[in-house]
């Protein structure tokens, strides 16, 4: 942890969880803890993108083409959710 996640980023899902998809959302086991972690249908979205390593920037395009959004506020609420990602261990981010 400590990086910084900007669009150009690799993020891809850690190890140490399991998930299931539950009526459009997802809910996250982390294995180390035992917290369960939960998101709504476009953090369902992310989550499912987010199964191999992609750029973070490949993923904003990909909800813009699902999503009615701005892509500023796109972008931001994506860089949110990836660092709140990232700070419960739950993804990892790398920049090459």
């Amino acid at each position: 942890m400590g990086k910084v996640a900007s669009m150009g980023s690799t993020v891809v899902a850690a190890q140490n969880q399991v998930y299931r998809e539950i009526g459009g959302e997802v809910a996250i086991l982390d294995l180390r803890g035992g917290t369960y972690y939960g998101l709504d249908a476009v953090g369902a979205r992310v989550w499912e993108l987010v199964q191999k390593p992609r750029e973070i920037g490949e993923v904003r395009d990909a909800l813009l083409a699902e999503y009615e959004v701005d892509a500023e506020r796109c972008e931001r609420d994506l860089l949110d959710l990836i660092r709140a990602l990232e700070g419960e261990g739950l993804v990892e981010v790398t920049d090459l």
